[in-house]
């Protein structure tokens, strides 16, 4: 008690003044119709600024759910247009038409960890078998352009190569034409790949559109690669090696899609069957389709745009988790 009346007695002048001053407001304010406006607006503004702050915290503290839901959304449209771009396709090449399917499906995913500054870059997500994701599904840009592919997936997390790994190969197509050709990274700009093996007499111009062309077993046909940026003759096999502008700024990714292919096994299969090939990486390999998520799937080769097997390096995948 004594403490109190010695604490009152230290502060008891400005609670005194705080008391006055209050009074004074309140006779103020009651004044006349016009004070009391006065005073109706300041406390609007002040009380209107504090619930301000409260909702842009709370808002930000909402933020994780809010893109939760965005992405879950996202995958949903995505597997939806592969969906209507698989039957017009259909329809094109059989006027019966087709049952609509989703013939493609996707995988939102985080990225955690990414390089751009070596030869062989790679891409670590935070999805993994548990969540649907396979050992050689496509990695696109939320966007829908092309970043790479699933190298290896773990129950919870994956690996994979970035379209910036000097060993990343696959099959691309001057939108409008016919004529395809390998896309790889020769790896000096993180912003530009290269088209190789396109036909001379092909018709190239600055600004044109490469997409995939669906003869790689990664990539499903239409995905955006990026735009002719230079293009110059290499004479020795009368074709274009063509600089390729990339849609997706790999630098700044945040979040990617993952795509599946699910015809890739089936066709991996025939080739050996008729072929007598091996896919890069798969001769210890079963040759049966995995019963799960989480048994590795064989991993394809890339058909190159004169028709042979280009059979791309296979990087080691402890380098792959280690980088």
């Amino acid at each position: 008690m004594y403490r109190l009346l010695l604490f009152l007695r230290r502060v008891y002048v400005p609670l005194v003044f705080l008391f006055l001053e209050g009074l004074a407001l309140h006779f103020y304010a009651s004044s006349s119709v016009h004070t009391k406006a006065r005073m109706l607006v300041v406390s609007d503004n002040i009380v209107g600024g504090v619930y301000d702050r409260i909702a842009r915290a709370e808002h930000f503290v909402s933020l994780g759910t809010t893109n939760r839901a965005l992405e879950e959304r996202v995958r949903r449209l995505e597997g939806e247009l592969a969906a209507w771009r698989e039957r017009f396709s259909a329809a094109e090449l059989d006027s019966i038409g087709a049952t609509l399917t989703f013939p493609h499906e996707h995988v939102v995913a985080r990225v955690v960890r990414n390089s751009i500054g070596r030869r062989e870059n790679f891409i670590m997500i935070d999805r993994g078998t548990a969540d649907g994701v396979r050992d050689g599904m496509a990695v696109t840009s939320i966007d829908g352009h092309m970043v790479g592919y699933v190298e290896r997936a773990s129950e919870h997390n994956a690996v994979c190569v970035s379209v910036l790994n000097t060993a990343f190969r696959a099959s691309g197509l001057v939108s409008g034409t016919e004529h395809f050709g390998s896309v790889s990274w020769p790896g000096a700009d993180p912003r530009v790949v290269r088209l190789t093996e396109v036909p001379k007499y092909a018709e190239i111009a600055r600004g044109d559109t490469i997409v995939t062309s669906g003869y790689s077993f990664y990539f499903p046909e239409g995905i955006f690669i990026g735009t002719v940026e230079e293009f110059t003759t290499d004479e020795t096999r009368a074709s274009y090696d063509i600089d390729v502008r990339l849609g997706a700024d790999i630098a700044s990714l945040r979040v990617v899609t993952l795509v599946d292919n699910p015809g890739a096994f089936e066709r991996i299969k025939l080739e050996r069957e008729v072929l007598g090939t091996d896919a890069p990486g798969t001769a210890t390999e079963s040759v049966n389709a995995p019963s799960s998520g989480t048994q590795t799937a064989p991993r394809p080769e890339t058909q190159s745009a004169t028709g042979s097997q280009s059979t791309p390096p296979r990087p080691e995948t402890q380098s792959a988790t280690t980088r």
